[in-house]
């Protein structure tokens, strides 16, 4: 049996997603949510949050790297960090959008093979990836749901 992307990705119904004008701490709180422990006491959850527009167009995604950067203060930040801060805001008063990752950068259509995703998870260095289907997202593909199918593709 072929996998693909549309077997193991996550629903996007499923996902934390936050709108492109929320503040960082409102995508703590969403991502927090998604937290749970395990049979084995390991925390279990989103390592990410989509982020979508007004019209729920996906826009980017924001890491747990992206928002623990975002709320160090700018005191404890070297200087090659200081952009992320602006004149009035930091840490977690900032808008996600000042701090996502854009979409553009790496994601796969539905029909995409999984090996075109694996591809850009390492070519792109990143974790996950939005599905897209028709320009609509539809869901996301993670390292983890990827390593889950591994030995299927060896």
């Amino acid at each position: 049996m072929m996998v693909t992307l549309r077997d193991i990705m996550v629903p996007v119904e499923e996902y934390s997603v936050v709108q492109e004008d929320a503040l960082v701490k409102h995508a703590i709180e969403v991502l927090k949510k998604s937290f749970y422990k395990d049979e084995h006491g390991g925390i279990v959850g989103h390592r990410s949050v989509l982020v979508i527009n007004k019209k729920g167009e996906l826009v980017g995604i924001v890491t747990l790297r992206n928002i623990l950067k975002a709320v160090l203060t700018k005191f404890d930040l070297p200087d090659n960090y200081l952009w992320i801060y602006s004149v009035n805001a930091s840490g977690g008063n900032m808008p996600v959008k000042s701090i996502m990752r854009s979409t553009r950068i790496a994601f796969v259509d539905v029909d995409d093979s999984i090996y075109k995703a694996i591809d850009l998870l390492l070519t792109k260095k990143v974790n996950s990836l939005p599905v897209i289907e028709k320009g609509k997202l539809v869901g996301i593909v993670r390292t983890i749901d990827i390593f889950g199918i591994i030995g299927m593709l060896l």
